[in-house]
């Protein structure tokens, strides 16, 4: 952090005599330097205090995402094969060319990617995605789930040996094998860094709207832009419900009797966009809606080939407040 340059206040310039300098009966008369030095002695002192105490400040929180790779030796068997690459807004194109969007729908600040190998040749990455908030980190997590579960960092999910992801705090971890390894090696080095991150981080409240009968695990998806549902539910590529940055939504999927149904949730800044929304929804061509309702600020639609009673029965038990 920058130390602001120290003012002198108008109070202590009215205060000095004349032009600052002691008389010789005053007390100080005689010491070799005169109150205008010794005043300039004094905040010229409180002035290196002052940037050693915010320099010492910076070290609760990391300069960058480097500290939290393992360095060599860490990791039995595994070091560090080249510098750490840094990718932010400007250049994370490099990284992810055509696909930064998906990134900023979770609020992306910055990812650090740091590549390993160990003694017979095979070679993994790490990526550390640094996002605006943890229920950011928790819903790019939940954009890549794609396996079985695993106990490391925040909901844990692997390919095991291929591939093993992670969301902790405001990150969320990726671990890549170039080739097949035994699952451990990436849970060791996974494990390395979550213990380095911050801990914690809390899923966002709208996640425990979703009704837990009949919901498939691990299928819930958090977002916040309607680029991180295409895949799941197409909505005409178009903005169709009003969403961005301020507009949190889960869409969940549902075994309801056999039936494939899908459950989304979208929380508004104010019932005038949720009704907005609504409205949209209903008169877009949506294949397959089987119930939409709003409850204040809360627009719920179930959509799939599923019976509508028990699509609206869905929908109330998502919508009510008990």
């Amino acid at each position: 952090m920058k130390a602001r340059p120290m003012r002198r206040s108008q109070a202590g310039m009215d205060g000095m005599k004349d032009d600052g300098r002691r008389t010789k009966d005053e007390p100080g008369a005689g010491v070799g330097i005169g109150t205008s030095r010794a005043r300039t002695l004094v905040t010229m002192l409180g002035f290196v205090i002052l940037v050693l105490s915010l320099a010492g400040c910076g070290k609760s929180q990391p300069a960058s995402l480097i500290e939290f790779f393992p360095s060599a030796g860490v990791v039995p068997g595994w070091t560090p094969s080249r510098e750490v690459e840094l990718y932010d807004r400007e250049n994370i194109y490099d990284l992810v060319d055509g696909q930064a969007e998906s990134f900023f729908a979770y609020g992306f600040e910055r990812v650090a990617v740091q590549d390993y190998e160990n003694a017979a040749g095979a070679a993994l990455s790490v990526e550390i995605w640094q996002l605006a908030t943890p229920a950011d980190a928790y819903g790019l997590f939940t954009a890549g789930i794609a396996g079985s579960p695993v106990d490391v960092g925040n909901d844990g999910d692997q390919d095991p040996g291929r591939r093993l992801l992670f969301w902790q705090d405001r990150y969320a971890v990726h671990v890549r094998a170039r080739q097949e390894l035994e699952a451990a090696e990436l849970q060791r080095v996974a494990g390395e860094v979550s213990t380095a991150l911050p801990a914690g981080g809390e899923r966002p409240e709208l996640l425990g709207r979703l009704p837990s009968d009949g919901l498939v695990e691990r299928s819930a998806l958090f977002f916040h832009e309607e680029i991180s549902i295409q895949d799941r539910l197409w909505l005409g590529g178009e903005n169709l419900l009003g969403l961005g940055p301020q507009v949190d939504g889960v869409l969940g999927q549902y075994d309801v009797d056999g039936t494939v149904a899908r459950l989304l949730l979208v929380q508004y800044p104010d019932a005038r966009a949720a009704a907005a929304g609504l409205a949209a929804l209903e008169s877009g061509d949506i294949g397959g809606l089987a119930a939409a309702n709003v409850r204040d600020m809360l627009l719920g639609a179930v959509l799939g080939e599923i019976d509508k009673a028990a699509a609206e029965m869905l929908l109330e038990d998502a919508l009510s407040d008990g």
